[in-house]
């Protein structure tokens, strides 16, 4: 209390009115920009000013560096894990436990260091967010966001476009599947809000209300490159439709520099993506898009994706999917019981040519073969709400706790364009200390890309335009790092890499397992893939076997008759690998088939028949290749069906021309 005449009591109380006056406006400032009350409907920034927004919380506008150094975004701060959840020296710091009725979603116990530097921006990069409110008119169950995109009329901005009364001529599906391998005038024919199937079994139906409420919040990523308009927008309608609000903590879209392609997207389908893409995500809730001005290849688009994220969990969504009523509950339940889960919904299929909603996939619970494709494990009830645990996963669709992603490394930088990341995840997750389920609550629809109308070249067997060889580069790349010496029946199945092309720098991968204390590839078999046939790795000499005088190679010729082909020397069908044993097996039917002495024939049998027809000796000095039985392989110059060349069984004979081998190792 200030007496009358004390002038310096009177200053220190104008100060400290001053200042508290200065503290409450910049309080309540800080409170505007933190709820994103920005009074346009769309804005866009520089670099700088992204930065400067992203480090207070707010949206994020454009961001772009056409010239000039790159411009660096400060690290996102990961989000809380339980602390039984991890190895010990993963932890960084810890927390009290939480009071009682604190739910431990929201509580600070352990933050993990985030092992994925974030990458320059690139020349030509830029973002583009919709300040529309968080939910629009409508809100209904179908429609948990609102009515989606609408005119002042009600009606929807997007109108479906009819197809022909008689239906499409063949040259119109051709061109209509042309750079998609699915139906995209089928596509624009449907409404972006259709209505999606309820195909949850009667007890994950019952399961859902069991769910906790104060879930974790979730960011969906789509990367797109080239995608069809209508398919992309129905995605992102779908998740939108069926997320409740308080669990959708944004969308991201990442454009990996789509362009303009005469044969696979042409100009019209590129130009979808430009002016009317950005018009109509202005007006979505929630919704971010990146442009890259240089491809990234799926795995680096994610990350941009991800790098973005500020929701507790990441959802990596395909472009072209729709998601099904509750959908996302069962896999934030899953990892909020433990953030280590790395889940995987049901995978349900979108016919590629009619568009009608199909059955499983079958791609839930999945294996590997040596050649790292993926394979069906099969479900013993496919109507049974039980999680299961996966040796991998299909890829495409996933969740996870986003610290413990990042804390894993989230993608492997290293690896290009497409192919072969599912697999590393897959190894990674699981010897670093986390486990991939299968959630069979959780359903997604998924467009599933078929070539039996259109099919490009040079495609590596997917409608985008990626080699072959940078898919296999990318399996080899992952088995190196992760295999340890099992490595080499990965090498020995796949064919050769063209030459020049490296696996990549591997160092920054390996240090990364050794820093996260993963265990060894063996420990992974042995617990998590103990069905997996695996042939003993020692003492295998891998190489093809070539006739002398004919220059052709023992080949399986695609079936369980072996015979007689021009080499090629990419291994595959003329890969064969001789173990300690004597047995011949081949890399590409997995090592469990053998090449067998079968009366004056060769044949493929199972390798586990142990008996003398399927051991075999090669003589270098002699050359000739001989079987158990004492009889020697004999090339012959009749031909075949599938062959100039045949391959039979004959008694060994001295200075016989066609009983003359050459073993060609790899």
């Amino acid at each position: 209390m200030c007496y009358s005449g004390n002038r310096l009591c009177i200053v220190v109380a104008k100060a400290t009115l001053f200042w508290f006056i200065l503290l409450l406006v910049v309080f309540v400032s800080a409170n505007l920009i933190l709820s994103h009350k920005w009074p346009a409907p769309l804005q866009r920034h520089s670099a700088v000013e992204n930065w400067l927004l992203k480090s207070i919380g707010g949206p994020r506008g454009v961001e772009k560096s056409n010239e000039g150094p790159a411009v660096a975004l400060p690290p996102r701060v990961a989000f809380p894990l339980p602390a039984a959840t991890l190895n010990p020296p993963a932890v960084l710091a810890s927390a009290p436990t939480p009071p009682p009725g604190v739910p431990v979603t929201h509580w600070p116990l352990n933050r993990f260091e985030d092992n994925t530097p974030r990458e320059p921006i690139r020349p030509g990069d830029s973002e583009l967010q919709s300040f529309a409110p968080p939910r629009v008119s409508g809100e209904g169950p179908d429609h948990l966001h609102g009515l989606l995109a609408r005119l002042p009329d009600g009606t929807p901005r997007k109108k479906p476009v009819p197809l022909p009364a008689g239906g499409l001529t063949n040259d119109q599906k051709w061109e209509a599947h042309r750079g998609q391998c699915y139906n995209a005038r089928m596509s624009d024919s449907l409404p972006l809000d259709r209505v999606q199937p309820d195909v949850r079994s009667v007890a994950c139906k019952a399961l859902h209300p069991t769910y906790p409420k104060d879930l974790p919040t979730a960011s969906v990523v789509i990367v797109f490159h080239n995608e069809i308009l209508t398919a992309l927008l129905r995605s992102i309608h779908s998740v939108l439709n069926h997320t409740p609000r308080h669990l959708l903590k944004e969308i991201v879209l990442i454009d990996d520099a789509s362009a303009p392609d005469p044969d696979r997207f042409v100009q019209g389908r590129w130009q979808d993506l430009q002016a009317e893409l950005e018009a109509h995500i202005s007006v979505l809730p929630k919704v971010a898009l990146a442009r890259m001005g240089t491809r990234r290849g799926l795995m680096l688009a994610r990350m941009e994706g991800a790098w973005r994220c500020t929701g507790d969990v990441i959802v990596f969504l395909d472009s072209h999917i729709e998601a099904t009523e509750g959908w996302i509950e069962p896999l934030l339940a899953r990892i909020s019981q433990d953030r280590t889960h790395v889940v995987v919904p049901s995978i349900d299929s979108i016919d590629h040519d009619n568009f009608d909603y199909l059955g499983h996939s079958g791609l839930g619970v999945l294996g590997f073969s040596w050649t790292l494709g993926q394979k069906p494990q099969g479900v013993k009830d496919p109507w049974s709400p039980e999680i299961l645990k996966s040796p991998i996963m299909a890829g495409g669709l996933f969740a996870s706790d986003r610290s413990f992603f990042m804390h894993l490394g989230g993608y492997d930088p290293g690896m290009r364009l497409y192919g072969g990341e599912e697999m590393e995840i897959g190894f990674r997750t699981w010897q670093c200390g986390g486990d991939i389920e299968f959630v069979p609550c959780s359903h997604v629809f998924h467009i599933f890309r078929e070539a039996n109308f259109w099919h490009g070249t040079n495609s590596g067997g997917v409608a985008y335009k990626v080699p072959s060889a940078d898919i296999t580069r990318n399996k080899l790349r992952a088995a190196a790092v992760w295999m340890d010496d099992y490595a080499k029946l990965v090498e020995y199945a796949s064919p050769p890499l063209p030459p020049g092309m490296t696996l990549g720098d591997l160092e920054p991968r390996r240090r990364l397992r050794e820093k996260l204390q993963c265990k060894p590839f063996s420990w992974y078999l042995q617990h998590v893939a103990p069905t997996m046939f695996v042939p003993e790795a020692n003492g295998l000499r891998a190489g093809s076997l070539a006739s002398k005088p004919l220059k052709a190679c023992v080949d399986t010729l695609g079936g369980t008759a072996p015979g007689l082909y021009p080499c090629h020397g990419q291994h595959g069908t003329q890969g064969l690998v001789i173990d300690g044993k004597g047995n011949v097996r081949v890399p590409l039917l997995m090592y469990e088939d053998c090449l067998a002495e079968d009366g004056g024939r060769v044949s493929l049998v199972s390798c586990w028949q142990a008996n003398l027809e399927m051991h075999w000796t090669w003589e270098p000095h002699s050359g000739k290749f001989i079987s158990g039985r004492g009889s020697c392989l004999e090339a012959s110059r009749d031909p075949t069906p599938k062959s100039p060349h045949s391959l039979k069984i004959a008694p060994c004979k001295n200075g016989e021309e066609l009983q003359l081998w050459e073993w060609k190792d790899w």
